[in-house]
């Protein structure tokens, strides 16, 4: 937000958006006060947070897949039933799939905390340290 703005000002816009929004009351209270402390940056931050308290209370473990091309379901499936042994017991995966090219080949996954790296894009950095580093 524009630091020249009157405090008053911010205050009033933000509100004024989440009655357009329709937020409930207690989002647009929780909305106005970060915004009253000058907190609205951290709302991503507190909103993820929230997120990962929520899937602990429902066991939901969070698993992000990515791979260098978009996957197809069969491969999503495949891929998701391998990893099945790796999160906790009695515990239900929410897979997101994500692409990103630099990864050149393989996947990664992230699992909770643990974080398993098969790309083939590590594999020709460790390659490349190898071949760098003096005889």
């Amino acid at each position: 937000m524009d630091p020249s703005m009157a405090k008053s000002k911010k205050l009033a816009g933000v509100k004024e958006f989440c009655a357009g929004a329709k937020f409930t009351p207690i989002t647009s209270n929780f909305v106005a006060t970060m915004a009253e402390y000058g907190r609205l940056k951290e709302l991503h931050k507190i909103s993820l947070r929230f997120e990962e308290q929520c899937m602990a209370s429902r066991n939901e473990v969070k698993c992000v897949i990515t791979t260098a091309q978009a996957l197809t379901p069969a491969q999503l499936t495949k891929v998701t039933e391998s990893i099945k042994g790796h999160a906790p017991s009695g515990s239900t995966l929410k897979i997101e799939a994500v692409v990103d090219p630099r990864l050149i080949g393989g996947l990664t996954a992230s699992i909770g905390e643990k974080f398993f790296d098969l790309s083939l894009m590590t594999t020709v950095k460790k390659y490349e340290a190898v071949i760098a580093a003096p005889l």
